[in-house]
């Protein structure tokens, strides 16, 4: 097993990159960070969207190669003092979170990701020096979700640049930075006034 995927609980991983953001004081961010703390793991759950999706990430990227004429670099792994990082796709210096949704269409005529998509992109540059992002999105229905093994359509497949500048990538690493001070030092962390 790679070292990035060791004593998960000790780092702060992009799926988790939204909690930076979060008010220290909610119980949400108060039950993560004692997690983080112990390096005890956090109950997980799943659902259909979730199981779906995983299931379809490798063929959803064999697709967006095949109709981009490109090879790009998948499931890297790379750890940056309390970050972790473990991306779906590198192709040269921009990376890629793939994303199985019913909302890849609406996202591609917005050219807008939820928030914390965004956020656990601007983690992954933070962590490997990268300096572009996008999601790679491809529209699912009721039937896919009934049949996840079906071939995809190009036509249900959508990229979304996502515009990520060097000031948010400052702030993430200040947050970063603070959290991971407060992780050494065993301590919740507090907002200042």
């Amino acid at each position: 097993m790679d070292k990035a995927l060791l004593n998960r609980e000790s780092f702060i991983g992009g799926s988790e990159a939204n909690m930076l953001y979060m008010n220290y004081n909610t119980k949400t961010f108060v039950k993560w960070w004692e997690h983080k703390l112990t390096g005890f793991p956090p109950r997980r759950f799943t659902n259909i969207n979730m199981s779906v999706g995983t299931i379809l990430e490798s063929d959803i990227l064999d697709l967006y190669e095949s109709v981009n004429r490109v090879k790009g670099e998948r499931d890297l792994q790379k750890i940056k003092g309390i970050a972790r990082a473990s991306t779906d796709y590198v192709l040269d210096n921009k990376v890629s979170d793939v994303k199985a949704t019913s909302k890849a269409f609406e996202w591609f005529l917005n050219e807008r990701v939820p928030i914390n998509y965004k956020r656990q992109l601007i983690h992954y540059l933070y962590v490997f020096g990268l300096s572009e992002a996008s999601i790679i999105a491809y529209q699912v229905d009721d039937k896919l979700l009934n049949e996840p093994f079906s071939e995809l359509n190009k036509d249900k497949l959508f990229e979304i640049p996502v515009k990520i500048t060097d000031k948010e990538i400052q702030l993430h690493k200040n947050k970063i930075e603070y959290l991971d001070y407060c992780k050494s030092m065993n301590i919740f962390p507090v907002v200042s006034k």
